[in-house]
């Protein structure tokens, strides 16, 4: 009887398709790779640290895992595990620490505690462990690492530099992963936006995603995050024009100040941000846009903030996620000691969710009466309840039967319930 693994996942996209080549590695190494929230007998904890709170959730996984499974082996990999080596011996519960960057390391060890000799040359395909790990959109991984310099990010400590996966490479994983039913592919990365240019290419992602759309028939395809100076008008020209293309984009904005952006090493003026998004608004009607904004950054100040106000308030944006700036050791910022009070910090980070629920609801109610198509994630066959995603990035509950995982349906909107919409699996389309 084969040895079971599982791996639980903290962070963003790119962990989940990160974790996703684990399980592969797993498989091959002879494991039987089982959900993260049944028991096994090797488990891993796939840590982010992007934040002292993304640290503190890989940390409190960890112990309530070995609370759970205490015979089983724990393995910590990761971007928590590259930069928080200084936490190994606060986290005794924790048999093997593996960096994100050692990824040869963690397949030996894998091999090791499978058994060695009993690896398995067959792969796991990224569309079944996205079903282990719980997910129906499949996170389709193209690049890797950053060379940005933000002042406050740790990542490309932790990442390294910036480095794409050969096109035949991502095309092929694609092609495979719509065959065996994959019906969404999110293109993930560290730094998605840069995708060819570590190999001297200029408009490499507009270039990978016309190869992906040609190479396949079925599939939709969506976009993360693209930083503001790489919405290319080649980039907004495809999105424009392919219907798989999911009209849906985050563009990470972090302050509508100039002096805050320059502070923080972000590349872009607000000028220039205003002018990407009035592009995409203008050639894409109807596109989902939404953006990171950092609150109390050091030195900023209140007429800061509102210089950020006011351009979320004549902008297309129709949600924002927001974020009160904390000290990130081992980042430039971390040592500057002008940060601004906790309390200030708390006021301007509720100023920016009233901002975004109200962007939310602006957006969501004019989606009233529309027909999207909704890619069911969870839900009862039996009861005939639902909830999905939408290609403009919207979770709908909807009423249908007979709904398999993962299938794209048709759903005519009926009404908004909070930060959701809801409404019923429609036949055919307005208009047909």
């Amino acid at each position: 009887m084969r040895k079971r693994l599982a791996v639980v996942t903290v962070g963003c996209k790119a962990n989940f398709a990160d974790s996703a080549g684990i399980l592969d590695k797993a498989h091959r190494a002879g494991f039987e790779a089982v959900p993260g929230h049944g028991p096994a007998d090797v488990l891993v904890v796939n840590g982010c640290t992007v934040t002292h709170r993304a640290d503190r959730d890989s940390r409190a996984i960890a112990r309530r895992l070995r609370r759970e499974n205490p015979g089983a082996v724990l393995i910590m990999t990761g971007c928590y595990a590259e930069v928080a080596q200084e936490d190994r011996d606060d986290i005794p519960e924790v048999d093997h620490w593996v960096g994100i960057r050692e990824p040869s390391a963690l397949e030996d060890l894998l091999r090791f505690l499978g058994g060695g000799g009993s690896r398995r040359e067959d792969a796991l395909s990224e569309y079944h462990a996205h079903l282990l790990l719980g997910r129906h959109r499949t996170f389709l991984k193209v690049q890797d690492g950053c060379e940005a310099s933000c002042a406050y990010c740790i990542v490309p400590k932790a990442r390294g530099a910036s480095r794409s996966l050969p096109l035949r490479e991502v095309v092929d994983r694609a092609v495979r992963a719509e065959e065996e039913g994959a019906n969404e592919l999110v293109l993930t990365g560290i730094h998605v936006g840069r995708y060819g240019a570590d190999r001297g290419e200029r408009n490499g992602l507009a270039v990978l995603i016309a190869a992906l759309l040609a190479a396949t028939s079925r599939c939709r395809f969506r976009l993360g995050s693209v930083e503001p100076l790489e919405v290319t008008s080649r980039l907004v020209a495809i999105l424009a024009a392919e219907p798989r293309l999911c009209p849906h984009l985050h563009v990470p904005l972090q302050s509508g100040s100039d002096r805050v952006l320059q502070r923080m090493r972000r590349p872009y003026t607000s000028r220039q941000y205003r002018a990407r998004l009035d592009m995409l608004r203008r050639e894409i009607p109807g596109i989902r846009l939404g953006a990171d904004v950092i609150a109390g950054f050091p030195g900023e100040t209140a007429d800061d903030f509102r210089e950020t106000q006011r351009l979320l308030g004549d902008s297309p944006l129709s949600y924002l996620h927001a974020f009160p700036y904390s000290r990130r050791a081992g980042t430039e910022s971390a040592g500057w000691t002008d940060d601004v009070s906790a309390a200030e910090k708390k006021g301007r980070v509720a100023a920016l969710r009233d901002s975004d629920r109200a962007m939310r609801s602006r957006y969501l109610e004019g989606q009233i009466g529309k027909i999207l198509t909704v890619v069911t994630e969870t839900g009862d066959a039996g009861a005939g309840g639902y909830l999905g995603t939408s290609e403009n990035y919207v979770e709908v509950l909807f009423e249908a039967f007979g709904a398999r995982m993962g299938e794209l349906v048709p759903v005519r909107v009926h009404e908004m319930q909070g930060t959701l919409l809801k409404g019923r699996a429609a036949v055919g389309r307005d208009g047909d």
